[in-house]
Order: C-alpha cells, then sequence, then structure tokens
C-alpha cells in the first residue's frame, strides 16, 4: 500500500492540494488561481497542480495511491464525470479521464467527489466525526454544502445530486434562492445571508437615526463581513444582538430538519461562520433541542452538534481519501 495521496479541492476561484499521509497529514501543499475561461484551462490547472505536487516532494507517479478531486457540482464518482457545476466550465467533463492523459497517473487510480461530500469525508475519517457511523457536516460560506457519511460511504441518491443540504426551504414564499426556490436554507443561514442580515440593520438604524456600532465597524474595516454583527454584539449593540438572535434562529430551524432527517451520531458545523465558536454553537444547540422531534429520548441518543476541525484542509484531506 502507498503511503501517500494526493488531495485536489477544485473551487471557483483557487486550486488547492496536497501530498497527504494515511494518517490525513499534509505533507506538501500547492495553490493556485483558478484558470476557470475554458474547460481545458480547469484540466490544466488540475494537472498542474498533482505534477508540482510530486515534484515536490520527488515521488514518481506510481508511488502514490490515490488522487482525488473535489469538485463543485453534481459530480458521478463512478464514472469520473462532472454533470453540471454551476461555477465552473466543466458540463459533462470527464475529469478523471482527462486529468489521466495530462498526468500519466492511471485512470483507475483517479477518484472524484462533490466538494462538500468530500470534505465531510475528511472530518469523518480525520475531524470531528471520527469513530461515527453516521455523521453529517454542513459548511456555513458563500452558500451552505453539506454531506452525509454513513458507515463510511458518502450518501449521494440514485443520481449523485443528494446531499444539497442548502436547498431545503425553511420559509415558505421566502427570498428567492439561485437554484430557482424560494426560501432555501442558502438564502438565510450562509455567510452571505448573514452580511446581507448585517447590511439591512445598518440601513434600517440609519433610515432610523439610531446609532449602531456595525456601521462603525463597517466603515473602519472599509466593509460589512459575516463577523461584523457577531462583534458590535458582543460590545453591547441591541441592533447588532437582533440579527445575530435572529440568525442563529434561521440555523437551528435548518439544523433541527437535518436532525429530524437523518439523524446522525454527529453533525458537525464548517465554513467561515463556525469560526464564531461556542459564540455560535451554545444558543444553535438550546434551540435545537427546544425544537427536535426525539427531544424526549435519553440525551445519550441525542445527536452531538459540534465544530468542524480540519478547517480549509477538510477539502484536501477528504478528496485524499475517497
Amino acid at each position: 500500500m502507498c503511503e501517500y495521496n494526493i488531495g485536489i479541492d477544485l473551487g471557483g476561484t483557487n486550486i488547492a492540494a496536497g501530498v497527504v499521509s494515511r494518517d490525513g497529514e499534509i505533507s506538501e501543499r500547492f495553490t493556485a488561481k483558478t484558470d476557470v475561461s475554458s474547460k481545458g484551462s480547469v484540466m490544466a490547472g488540475l494537472a498542474e497542480a498533482a505534477r508540482a505536487l510530486l515534484a515536490k516532494t520527488g515521488l514518481g507517479s506510481e508511488q502514490i495511491g490515490t488522487l482525488g478531486i473535489a469538485c463543485p457540482g453534481i459530480v458521478d464518482g463512478e464514472g469520473g464525470v462532472v454533470e453540471y457545476s454551476a461555477n465552473l466550465p466543466l458540463l459533462g467533463a470527464d475529469v478523471v479521464g482527462e486529468v489521466s492523459r495530462l498526468t500519466g497517473i492511471e485512470r483507475g487510480r483517479i477518484r472524484i467527489a462533490n466538494d462538500a461530500d468530500a470534505a465531510a469525508l475528511g472530518e469523518y475519517r480525520f475531524g470531528a466525526g471520527r469513530g461515527c457511523g453516521d455523521f453529517l457536516m454542513i459548511t456555513i460560506g458563500t452558500g451552505i454544502g453539506g454531506g452525509y457519511i454513513s458507515d463510511g460511504k458518502i450518501l449521494t441518491g440514485k443520481n449523485h445530486a443528494g446531499g444539497e443540504l442548502g436547498h431545503t426551504v425553511i420559509v415558505f414564499g421566502g427570498e428567492e434562492c439561485g437554484c430557482g426556490r424560494r426560501g432555501c436554507a442558502e438564502r438565510y443561514c450562509s455567510a452571505s445571508a448573514l452580511v446581507r442580515q448585517t447590511k439591512a440593520a445598518i440601513e434600517d438604524c440609519e433610515r432610523r437615526g439610531v446609532a449602531t456600532l456595525m456601521s462603525e465597524m463597517a466603515k473602519s474595516y472599509g466593509k460589512v463581513s459575516a463577523r461584523t454583527a457577531f462583534r458590535a454584539a458582543d460590545e453591547g449593540d441591541e441592533a447588532a444582538a437582533e440579527v445575530v438572535d435572529r440568525y442563529i434562529s434561521y440555523l437551528a430551524c435548518t439544523v433541527t430538519n437535518y436532525i429530524n432527517i437523518f439523524q446522525p451520531e454527529v453533525l458537525a458545523v464548517g465554513g467561515g461562520v463556525s469560526n464564531e465558536g461556542e459564540r455560535l454553537l451554545a444558543p444553535l444547540r438550546e434551540r435545537v433541542l427546544a425544537e427536535m422531534y426525539n427531544k424526549r429520548q435519553p440525551r445519550a441518543l441525542y445527536t452531538e452538534i459540534k465544530r468542524a476541525e480540519l478547517g480549509g484542509d477538510a477539502g484536501v484531506v477528504g478528496a485524499s481519501e475517497l
């Protein structure tokens, strides 16, 4: 058995890759901007990441076990094809076949999966889900990503499109989502949603002539971020506290839905907003506990809600485990 695998996390902005040991440690890294001008340019970027890592380590391609690729969109892992990706020109692309041609690595040693699924696998193997039978991860970033692992297997449904947790509706007839539905969790619980909610609160305060630290912080840092409301609320700003409270309520509704459906042993929260740690998770757990279907069962049977542990490395590590 080879000692190392390569994991590549392909994003619409950046490619992150690493040589990963069997115990999940990244020994060498590679990062580059993603050239999304064409399908060929994306493939070339993937191949370059693999070649650069092999050059850094001095290893030959035959000394690497698996080359795994995490890619956003609907991914047919068995066929090696990206069936749809919103932000990459990969519609119907045979990614595994093309990367094999460009790198010389046999097709049978190249794997591909949806990026959120790969991140969940990384956490399942080496992070918040270690030792679990059933594990669910949600990633709070520009959107809401997710992946469900049961007994070591990523569950994606018959058409490879399962696990799109951000597109479950929590507000019937609510804000229009990029997927075409209204009221999706992604429109209320993503980092982008929190930024919009914060901006709306600042505008409301300005319209009413009410001072808010959120406005001062936005001017100081040059922008409104997903941290603005949390930081201002921690300093006693009432308007910011309302933003945070409403946001956590949306997230609690979403997480409760997921727990009611999946009942995992562990639900891990990842992505940028998870950096708030217990400031986010403590009130989230309290609200989920009050709403979840099985709250009358013994506490030992409750889903444990915790922060993901691998941070930005989850996709690379998970891809290496495919």
